[in-house]
């Protein structure tokens, strides 16, 4: 008899499991954007000088690469340029007219300013959350570029 109410309990811990419906992914901060060619645009045709001069200060001698996306929601005032740079630990958004990518206002540790879901970031300016940096890295690693400090 008890090997029968375990099986039930079971099946029923089964059942109700099956009948929970997942919830869906919140919509992305980056739905609105698309990527654009750096190289359409004045103000980033130069990626390759601007984020490979700067890997050449900060990687100190080693051949680092870092992957550079721009992302748009349409007009040139929204256009949006991010250097990811894994091996240096930085996220950063390079805005039109800057050269030196030091002195970005949006140069982020990977490890620290990026906490796990975005209600960790609460009412932070600063932090980004770990899905947002994940899903801007899988449109820079599909539409961005690729800047090695020996280019």
């Amino acid at each position: 008899m008890r090997h029968i109410d375990l099986f039930i309990a079971a099946a029923s811990m089964t059942f109700v499991t099956a009948c929970v419906e997942d919830h869906p992914l919140a919509a992305s901060r980056l739905a609105d954007y698309k990527p654009f060619d750096l190289k359409t645009r004045p103000h980033f045709s130069s990626y390759q000088n601007v984020v490979g001069s700067y890997l050449r200060r900060e990687a100190l001698g080693e051949d680092s690469q870092a992957c550079v996306v721009g992302l748009t929601r349409g007009g040139r005032d929204t256009d949006v340029v991010w250097v990811i740079w894994r091996g240096g630990d930085r996220l950063i958004r390079w805005f039109p007219g800057e050269n030196n990518l030091e002195l970005s206002s949006r140069n982020l540790s990977l490890t620290e300013d990026v906490v796990p879901t975005d209600a960790d970031i609460g009412t932070s300016t600063y932090l980004e959350s770990r899905p947002w940096v994940n899903e801007l890295e899988r449109l820079c690693e599909k539409h961005g570029r690729r800047v090695s400090a020996n280019q």
